[in-house]
């Protein structure tokens, strides 16, 4: 939520005024006039998912308002949990997930929800094993299903969640969330390298995800997927778009022969932390397959 003394409304009322665009035509099919306007004078609160939609009623790309706030506030949020993933602390993990779970239990917040989610999805990459409650992945099934049903409109808090908890979905829901994320990117033009880059790597994590759950989702995923334009400018997204394809490949013809290629021109190019990634992503896929 934003707080009392938000500088958001403000800023929201300059941009409004701007564009000669009424409160209640700024308001319509969102919130009320006296909402909006307690909001823009900083007295009220309003949820980010309202804001963003209140940026497309005055023609205002909602990333270029709230890109920097949102997406520190998310990662500031999650910090020890990505510090712990990084130092492989699998306890670190399990005392993180205790904690949020207990928190969800007391309040039953969305917050509170992801952070236990994020922990638990970091926790089984990195073992294998689940340690996240079925009602809780009802929850978040039922989270993303809204999501999509609200004519599946996705805040840049709605990929940033969905990025980081792919492995907890079953193949069904993961493949039908992952097919209304692309529609939602092919309908919505979204001039951000920010956000684009956010959702190619959900787009990705579900791929990977669904490789080691559903062969014949992650195929059909990836061809959908693959008739994306990814621009020059996104390079790191290239490669793992052609990794993908090449695990793929290995599962289908047991040809490791791609991968180790791409494998050694990772090495050549110094970019020794995702030939990292890589290499225990392969592992893990190989384990799965028994290869």
């Amino acid at each position: 939520m934003i707080r009392k003394d938000n500088i958001y409304g403000p800023k929201f009322r300059k941009l409004r005024v701007l564009h000669h665009i009424s409160l209640v035509d700024a308001a319509k099919d969102i919130t009320n006039k006296s909402t909006l306007a307690e909001w823009e004078k900083g007295k009220d609160n309003l949820s980010w998912c309202k804001v963003i939609e209140l940026l497309f009623n005055i023609h205002i790309q909602p990333i270029e308002f709230l890109e920097d706030s949102v997406s520190s506030q998310l990662y500031e949020a999650i910090a020890n949990i990505a510090v712990a993933y990084q130092n492989n602390d699998e306890k670190q993990l399990i005392r993180i997930f205790k904690e949020n779970l207990q928190k969800y239990k007391d309040d039953k917040t969305k917050d509170y929800m992801f952070r236990t989610a994020i922990a638990a999805n970091f926790y089984e990459d990195l073992t294998g094993h689940s340690m996240c409650p079925l009602v809780l992945k009802e929850k978040i099934i039922l989270y993303f299903s809204n999501v999509i049903d609200n004519e599946n409109f996705w805040c840049y808090e709605d990929i940033f969640y969905f990025e980081l908890i792919t492995q907890l979905l079953d193949a069904k829901h993961l493949y039908g969330f992952s097919l209304k994320l692309l529609e939602y990117v092919k309908k919505n033009i979204i001039n951000s390298k920010t956000w684009q880059e956010l959702t190619l790597t959900a787009l990705f994590n579900a791929e990977f995800s669904l490789i080691k759950k559903d062969l014949k989702k992650a195929q059909s995923l990836f061809e959908k997927i693959n008739v994306l334009e990814i621009g020059d400018d996104y390079t790191e997204e290239s490669i793992r778009k052609k990794f993908m394809k090449a695990l793929i490949q290995y599962l289908k013809n047991d040809n490791n022969t791609e991968i180790y290629s791409m494998f050694n021109c990772l090495d050549f190019l110094g970019l020794n932390n995702m030939k990292s990634d890589f290499e225990t992503a392969f592992l893990q896929v190989k384990r799965i397959y028994d290869k």
